[in-house]
Formats: structure tokens, C-alpha cells, sequence
């Protein structure tokens, strides 16, 4: 007979667990990117896989209540995220953390959950993208039937997937906004998902992402020769997960704005953290390492204005330093080129009503400015 352990959860219920238990994963909800942490859970380890539950009001606050009063809430996000994960039965949890504090919160993580009493396995998986090597024999600890073709076949699906993933729905934000029929843009992206999901190889992959181009670019849309556009930058959680920045892009989509935003996984991939690089193409507003992807927000927001953007939307979780210390310097180049820039800072009180009506008034001053200058041309 297998031992059996008793935990209590936060609600001070208790639970018998076999120390035997299957490992069933799951990654927390980060824009669509969940996937890949399924695919890397199922297809490496051997793992069952199960959909965190969608991030609600309810993981906002269980994050809060576990985490410490000053930490940001991309940690209180994903932190509520595995708590209910866990209450739903899953014991393995993908840390998505990089590039600043978030990247050590998977130890402080992994001693919360210890502490309600969740039995957790939590993999910090930037610990090893570094190099595929490293990453390798991370799996291979955790699964030592595993083989280095099996593992470069799955690396390889998963690096197609995401560029595929990244590139329909950058193609979906400067779009989307004026299809002619409501919808076909998202039903077609969410199709994509689904059927890429269960692709075996990167070119079964590949010939789904080449299928699914095909149809967005085929999409019937009425954009204007000069459509208001708008960049988005920040800190890289609250940039791409809708729920931390109050769906910040659909609304603007819904009133016809096209959206630029350079911050997805492949973009983080192939060079957020190249510093030298983004000192160099950030137009002497920057000179050093600000920390995170601070630099990279700089350097973006330099190429934006140069290309005439209407305007930038700088979001960040509250407390984020690199970003803060970014606000002032992208505040130099509003003033130098003209062009706004609105500053939104997310945490546990923020209200998406309160967000929307800051967005309607400076859409309107955009707006307003754009006929004011077009009068005077």
C-alpha cells in the first residue's frame, strides 16, 4: 500500500495525496502561449497537461492574498493562476519569469504553494533557454527515456509554432480593426491555435501556419491610406497577457485603431535582451543597462516615432522599476518628436472601467490633433 500524505489547502480543507500521484501540468495563462508549455509537458516528459483556469477577478485576489504585499502582479497573476490550478488537481507548474525579479519568483513560488499545502514540481524554464543543452538535460533529469532527437524534433515544433503564432497575430493587430465582417480575424486565429496545436512535426506546423496566413491576408478589409496607429510597450507579462492590461488591445481595435506591438516570445527570443543593440537604435535617449526590457521599450518607442506613429501606450505592473526609470526618458522623446505618449500602471485595485475612460480621452485628443493637422496641411 502507497504512503499517503495530508495537505490542507487555503481554505483549511484536508486532502489525502498519494506521494505516487501523476504529474499533471500546466502553465499559466500568458496571452495564447500556454500551448507550449503543453507541448513541452506532453511531448519531453510524458506528462498529463491540464488548461489553467481562465484568470478572473477570484486569481487576482488569491494571488494577493498569498504574496508579499510589494511584489508585482505579474507574480500575483500567475501565483493565483497555480493556486487554482492546483486546487483543480495539477502538480506541475511552468514558470514563465525572465529578464528581471520575476525570473527568481518561481523559489518564492514553489515555498508559497509548499506552504497551502499543494504538493508542486514548479520548472522555471528560462533557467535553461539559454542554451538547448541546458534545457535538455533539465527534461532529461525529469524524464531519462528521453532522447536528444527526440527532444531537437519537439524544440524545433515548438520554435515554428511560435514564430508561426506570433507572426498571424502581429498580421492580426494591424488589421483586425477594420475587417468588414466582425469576428472572421479572431475565429480564424483561434482555428489556428486549435488545429496547430496538434501538429507532430515543425513542417506539419509550418504548412498549418502557411494555411491559416493565407486566410487572414485573405480576409476582406477596408483600412484607410493613414489609419490612427498606436505602439504598445512596457514590461512584457502586462504587454501580452489581456487580462493584466484590461484587454487593452481589442478596445482600441474596436475603434478602428491599428496596433503596433513589437513585444511577443519571438521578438524576446531573438534579441529583447540585446542590449548594445537597442542602446545603438534607441537615438542617444539611452546610454546603459536600465534592467529588463526597459532598453528594448526605449529603442522601440524611438522606432515607432520616427515612423509617425499617432501615439504610445506604455503599461507596466506597479512597482516595476526598469519601467519607471523608462516613463522619464520616453517622456523626452514625447516632447522632442511630438507625439504622446499615456502612461498606465496595472496592480490589484485597477479598475478596466477606469483604463477605458482614460483610453476614449486620449484616442479623442489623437484624433483631434490628426484633423487639426491635416486642416492645416
Amino acid at each position: 500500500m502507497s504512503q499517503k500524505l495530508s495537505h490542507h489547502d487555503h481554505n483549511g480543507r484536508t486532502h489525502s495525496k498519494d506521494n505516487h500521484e501523476r504529474k499533471i501540468a500546466c502553465t499559466p495563462t500568458i496571452g495564447d502561449y500556454a500551448l507550449l508549455g503543453d507541448i513541452l509537458m506532453e511531448r519531453l516528459l510524458g506528462y498529463e497537461t491540464m488548461p489553467c483556469p481562465p484568470l478572473t477577478k477570484r486569481t487576482l485576489e488569491l494571488g494577493a492574498q498569498n504574496s508579499p504585499d510589494m511584489i508585482c502582479t505579474p507574480f500575483k497573476i500567475t501565483l493565483g493562476n497555480h493556486i487554482e490550478a492546483a486546487q483543480a488537481g495539477a502538480n506541475v507548474f511552468i514558470m514563465p519569469g525572465a529578464g528581471c525579479r520575476l525570473g527568481f519568483y518561481d523559489i518564492l513560488q514553489k515555498q508559497i504553494l509548499d506552504d497551502l499545502g499543494y504538493p508542486n514540481d514548479i520548472i522555471s524554464l528560462f533557467d535553461y533557454i539559454p542554451t538547448t543543452k541546458r534545457l535538455f538535460t533539465a527534461m532529461q533529469e525529469r524524464n531519462p527515456e528521453l532522447t536528444q532527437q527526440q527532444f531537437d524534433e519537439v524544440f524545433a515544433l515548438i520554435i515554428q509554432i511560435t514564430v508561426d503564432m506570433d507572426g498571424l497575430a502581429d498580421y492580426l493587430r494591424h488589421n483586425r480593426a477594420f475587417e468588414l465582417e466582425a469576428g472572421q480575424f479572431e475565429s480564424n486565429y483561434q482555428a489556428y491555435l486549435s488545429e496547430v496545436k496538434l501538429a507532430q512535426t515543425a513542417g506539419e506546423a509550418a504548412d498549418i501556419g502557411k494555411k491559416y496566413d493565407k486566410l487572414l491576408r485573405a480576409i476582406p478589409v477596408d483600412k484607410p491610406q493613414r489609419p490612427i496607429r498606436i505602439g504598445i510597450l512596457g514590461e512584457i507579462y502586462v504587454v501580452v497577457e489581456p487580462f493584466s492590461n484590461a484587454n487593452l488591445e481589442q478596445w482600441l481595435m474596436d475603434r478602428a485603431v491599428e496596433i503596433d506591438r513589437p513585444f511577443d516570445l519571438t521578438r524576446m527570443a531573438i534579441g529583447i535582451f540585446n542590449n548594445e543593440q537597442q542602446i545603438a537604435e534607441s537615438g542617444g535617449y539611452v546610454n546603459y543597462n536600465i534592467g529588463s526590457t526597459a532598453n528594448d521599450v526605449i529603442a522601440q518607442t524611438h522606432r515607432m516615432m520616427k515612423e509617425g506613429v499617432d501615439g504610445v501606450i506604455h503599461i507596466k505592473p506597479a512597482s516595476c522599476s526598469p519601467e519607471i526609470t523608462a516613463m522619464t526618458i520616453l517622456q523626452n522623446m514625447s516632447q522632442d518628436f511630438g507625439i504622446p505618449v499615456m502612461y498606465l500602471t496595472f496592480d490589484t485595485e485597477t479598475g478596466e472601467a477606469g483604463v477605458h475612460t482614460r483610453l476614449e480621452a486620449f484616442l479623442d485628443m489623437i484624433t483631434m490633433k490628426r484633423q487639426s493637422a491635416d486642416r492645416a496641411a
